[in-house]
């Protein structure tokens, strides 16, 4: 690479890096802690969703719903913090702040518990043996209480001291995104560690810590053009209905969400250099010898990188043309960088459908006038790139109406990119949690359950091999136009073996959902997908939630709440009041014979669960009574 094309690439990024107007919304240091965009300690710097306080002694403080933590460190480039739990009161296995029961996330923010924490509960009662979480004697807390009771500084140490109940869950699932609850019906304290090493003795581990991730900020409000600065332009926001204007990035420039600026594009590809600047700029350069030295190094960084780069993307290119290509599955096109970054307008964050901890999702339209959803890994995050590729691997196994079909792949980019078909209607979660559920009917749920259960019972009977989805749940049961749905998100699944019972893998998947006996021996069959999906059912039969620390705390997690109701011949009461107004005697009796078939899917042992092409079978023959005339 020419040497003057690396300077000339360095100043640009050293001019766009130093932009006055936009860096100024920064906010100051507080105390020796840097304060990156978009967190926010004033109303002038930031962005005030990301609100943080700096006290007088210098130190950040996070504000949940009911409490304040420490801020004990800040990663801008990933884009996390972490916050310190509340101690122990004084002698006791009790955390402080058990009196505003725990951790309470305000879930309108832009702030959620990441799954790289490992919850310890501690010191709980009976009725948590109940729930999804490893309360067994070989839980890690049990390491956790032994490895420091021996303290007497450490308030863990009057955690030893009883033989009181403790479990172990890791965070960041669809009811852990937003609280670490602590109460006297349930677990009266905590501790949570950050990307815990569990091979580690007790000594070793780090402090305690619960860490949260932030979404990437949109492009900050603007009353007028003079709140923004030259590269950017105040307009509507186009996926706001309230009238909220942004400052969006002029042409030429791109939002840096990391940065909280526009940053220019650099699109000089040209090695001799880019027009008549270069004579300038070069001069400028040579104004002094030790900026001049200063920049070559940095330029040489800059090569080393693009190296590392090209190497990296030679490498994904081979994987990923590996993958489409193997098995004789179904042939998947190979979209080109350039058609990615068309169809999603540069990444654009008005095109974003959805972030997790893994990946962000985009609208994208093809040049033909196709619309798909785009799913890009996080760069750096390896279990996201797993993710993706694996998910790819499985698609292109599968080709079935009532599965999310796979368009291809992008084989260029840095992160590993998946193109499939887009399912305009949201998740089926959204719907039975949102106002209009009252549009799901009674006919239109069951046929929802049906189109599932043959989407699923298809990966287990009829894909060859057979595939075990591993993560079923109402939020990866996708709705179109015609509130048809489509299974997605295969990013767990696991392609099984025809000569053998099961898989033995690590526990994977959503509190709530997850088969108890898959928890326990870690052996994935398609019976782990009927449990489920038997949860699936009772969600479309309640309108309630899998796992709700809303209801009493016998029946935080809704299988166990419905099978009480079961045995106390009271299934009805679970049932949606919306779908009981007005309904038929033989109405009623299909949601009875539903929620018995959910019931059936959860049986503890899984040989007595019925297979997922049962359960199809069964919900086809409740679809064609509850469509029947009534007698004359």
């Amino acid at each position: 690479m020419d040497y003057y094309y690396l300077l000339v690439i360095t100043l640009l990024l050293l001019t766009c890096a130093s932009k006055g107007a936009l860096s100024a919304r920064r906010c100051p240091d507080c105390g020796p802690t840097p304060v990156p965009y978009p967190l926010s300690t004033g109303p002038t710097c930031g962005d005030q969703l990301y609100k943080l306080r700096c006290n007088a002694g210098g130190s950040l403080l996070f504000d949940t719903l009911n409490n304040t933590y420490a801020v004990t460190s800040i990663s801008r480039e990933i884009q996390r913090l972490t916050i310190q739990p509340s101690p122990f009161l004084s002698n006791t296995c009790v955390t402080a702040d058990i009196s505003t029961q725990g951790i309470q996330l305000n879930s309108s923010l832009p702030f959620n518990i990441t799954s790289s924490n490992t919850i310890l509960y501690l010191n709980c009662t009976n009725l948590l043996l109940s729930s999804p979480l490893n309360c067994t004697s070989s839980s890690l807390c049990h390491t956790f209480i032994n490895g420091t009771s021996g303290n007497a500084t450490d308030g863990t140490a009057a955690c030893g001291r009883n033989s009181e109940i403790c479990c172990t869950f890791r965070a960041g699932g669809s009811s852990t995104s937003y609280s670490i609850r602590v109460r006297d019906a349930g677990c009266r304290a905590y501790r949570s560690f950050v990307n815990l090493d569990y091979s580690l003795p007790v000594s070793r581990w780090p402090q305690p810590g619960v860490e949260l991730q932030w979404i990437s900020p949109r492009e900050p409000v603007c009353g007028t053009q003079s709140d923004c600065d030259s590269d950017s332009t105040c307009g509507p926001d186009p996926s706001s209905n309230s009238g909220v204007r942004r400052c969006f990035c002029n042409s030429g420039f791109h939002w840096d969400a990391i940065g909280g600026l526009c940053a220019q594009n650099v699109t000089c590809q040209d090695a001799d250099g880019c027009g008549s600047n270069r004579t300038g700029l070069i001069a400028g350069l040579s104004t002094g010898l030790g900026a001049g030295l200063i920049l070559a190094i940095i330029g040489f960084l800059l090569y080393k990188r693009h190296q590392r780069i090209k190497e990296a993307k030679e490498r994904l290119a081979r994987e990923r043309e590996e993958i489409l290509n193997s098995g004789g599955g179904k042939s998947a096109k190979n979209f080109t960088g350039k058609e990615i970054k068309k169809a999603t307008n540069n990444f654009s964050r008005d095109r974003l459908l959805g972030a997790g901890g893994y990946g962000e999702v985009y609208k994208g339209i093809l040049s033909d006038g196709t619309v798909v959803a785009i799913k890009c890994a996080k760069l750096g995050n390896t279990k996201g790139t797993d993710q993706v590729l694996n998910e790819v691997r499985i698609l292109c196994q599968v080709n079935h109406k009532n599965l999310v079909g796979l368009l291809g792949c992008c084989v260029e980019l840095e992160q590993p990119l998946m193109v499939y078909e887009y399912v305009p209607n949201g998740a089926l979660l959204d719907h039975l949690q949102g106002l209009n559920r009252k549009q799901l009917s009674w006919t239109s749920r069951l046929d929802i359950a049906h189109t599932t259960a043959e989407g699923l019972a298809y990966l287990h009977s009829s894909a060859v091999p057979p595939i075990y989805h591993r993560d079923v749940k109402s939020s990866n049961i996708l709705l179109d136009e015609k509130l048809n749905a489509k299974v997605s998100d295969f990013g767990l699944s696991r392609l099984a073996h025809t000569d053998l019972s099961h898989i033995s893998t690590c526990a994977q998947g959503t509190i709530g959902y997850l088969d108890p006996e898959y928890y326990k021996n870690y052996q994935l069959t398609d019976k782990s997908d009927v449990y489920s999906f038997g949860v699936v059912l009772l969600e479309l039969l309640t309108s309630q939630k899998a796992v709700d620390f809303n209801r009493p705390m016998d029946d935080v997690n809704l299988a166990v709440y419905v099978r009480r109701l079961v045995e106390e011949e009271k299934i009805m009461d679970a049932v949606d009041p919306i779908l009981k107004e007005g309904a038929t005697n033989l109405e009623l009796d299909t949601m009875k014979a539903l929620g018995f078939l959910a019931v059936g899917c959860l049986e503890e042992h899984r040989q007595n669960r019925p297979s997922m092409k049962e359960v199809a079978e069964e919900i086809e023959y409740i679809i064609s009574i509850a469509k029947s005339k009534p007698a004359e």
